[in-house]
């Protein structure tokens, strides 16, 4: 009996000991950014209700690119976390290399589209012409940051991927805390610069994204680190890509459904109320910032499960990742009795009407609650599953959960049932969690998910 425990206490130990260095610089890089795009929110707030729905409508915008990018990283991930098991550099630099082949020009069109014609671009989202104006004048520059967003991403995911995670923390935080002083200076004015509004928001957001690009390069440069590897070997891609989008597309067919799915959702609500797209704006934010824990625990699980699976240790891998589910649950329901207890006083500091603070507040609620749920397909799709090598998985079970459940439930009670728009919201978190948990337990319990791609 004791030394079962001491085994246990030993295994745990070398868990965290894993997880600390891995995961924490992770963690601080994803709060210092979602902090700072928080008090951006906060800002915008200022504005008005108007001006808060419709940078977040153009959010919308930069959520279905920022989603693609990170689905041409993670399928890249996929490779770069085995190879580095395998300990194969030459993997590791076609891998990086393919992402940027596949990813780079795709963002810079659409972040050209953006720029060119912001207004045509709002108005397939919303036919509220003030939502319009508000959101084109913010998207028309945040839309220039999408090309120098991908290069940095695939930088930072592909050190993150080899366990090197200083450097991407350091060069984020920096920019950050460029983006959150431009972002005053330019909405606000000052300094000779007249008040640009929502407009400086998204400028702010280019000039930022242009530092981070410059750090993360420049600095890898000078340590000459595996980005700065030489052209032959990052582009030595010929016979891999078809390997390489045969695990991507399905990651970026994942991340682009799930995207749509969130931003389908996110119009529909739009379109039951100013006063409630903009409770949900907030709310939204503040989920962003609350599941930068959660996300910084999928890029550890990820990196640790498929390191294990890289190096055929497939029993380590499967109690890798039941560690960290078990990580996720714990954390879920702690984090979600701290936002119950704070979330009045945080809803305190944006400048939203009373009607859409009182909702936002009941949304919190019930996020709380669902926060405890909600992390289980999130980290068995991201951190387990495309670790492992299966990048099929998630794509069904999100499609599935979205397109032939949620999207028409809320359709239903909010368009033709015209339930309160709080009791739609309920629905929808509950539909969504209960067909993923039927979908992805069967799964993970199988060990289907185990499929290494460094196999000849």
């Amino acid at each position: 009996m004791l030394h079962n425990r001491e085994i246990k206490l030993n295994a745990l130990k070398e868990f965290f000991g894993l997880f600390a260095p891995l995961v924490l610089p992770i963690m601080i890089q994803n709060i210092l950014m979602s902090s700072f795009r928080l008090v951006d929110t906060i800002m915008i707030g200022q504005l008005g209700d108007v001006a808060v729905a419709g940078v977040g409508l153009a959010g919308q915008v930069s959520y279905l690119v920022e989603t693609a990018i990170y689905g041409f990283t993670s399928g890249s991930a996929v490779f770069i976390t085995q190879y580095h098991g395998a300990r194969d550099t030459d993997g590791i630099c076609r891998s990086m290399g393919a992402c940027m082949l596949s990813s780079i020009p795709i963002c810079a069109i659409i972040g050209a589209g953006c720029f060119i014609f912001p207004e045509k671009v709002m108005s397939l989202l919303n036919y509220d012409s003030i939502l319009i104006g508000e959101g084109a004048a913010y998207l028309r520059f945040a839309g220039l940051a999408y090309i120098t967003t991908v290069i940095t991403q695939i930088g930072s995911v592909t050190l993150r991927s080899i366990e090197q995670v200083k450097l991407p923390v350091i060069c984020s935080g920096i920019s950050s805390l460029f983006n959150i002083i431009i972002n005053y200076w330019l909405i606000f004015g000052g300094l000779g610069v007249r008040p640009m509004g929502v407009a400086g928001a998204g400028l702010a957001t280019f000039i930022a994204s242009v530092i981070n690009a410059v750090l993360l390069y420049g600095i890898s440069a000078w340590q000459k680190n595996i980005l700065l590897s030489p052209v032959k070997k990052l582009f030595a891609v010929k016979g891999f890509l078809v390997k390489y989008w045969k695990k991507a597309f399905p990651v970026l067919i994942n991340d682009g459904l799930f995207a749509l799915g969130v931003v389908i959702l996110n119009l529909m609500l739009s379109r039951l109320g100013i006063e409630n797209y903009a409770a949900l704006t907030v709310v939204r934010t503040i989920e962003n910032f609350i599941y930068v824990v959660f996300y910084s625990i999928n890029t550890g699980c990820m990196i640790v499960v498929g390191k294990s699976v890289g190096e055929n240790k497939t029993e380590e891998a499967k109690n890798r990742s039941y560690q960290f589910l078990l990580l996720s649950f714990v954390l879920g329901i702690m984090l979600g009795v701290v936002m119950a207890v704070i979330r009045l006083p945080l809803l305190a500091q944006f400048d939203i009407s009373s009607a859409a603070s009182h909702t936002a507040g009941i949304m919190l609620l019930f996020f709380c609650v669902d926060m405890v749920f909600r992390n289980f397909p999130l980290i068995f799709v991201v951190g387990i599953s495309r670790a492992g090598g299966d990048t099929m998985i998630g794509l069904i079970g999100d499609a599935v959960a979205s397109f032939l459940i949620v999207i028409p439930l809320v359709f239903v009670t909010g368009f033709i049932l015209e339930l309160p728009f709080i009791i739609v919201y309920l629905i929808m978190l509950i539909a969504d969690d209960m067909t993923k948990f039927a979908i992805y337990i069967p799964y993970y319990l199988s060990w289907k998910w185990i499929k290494p791609v460094t196999e000849k």
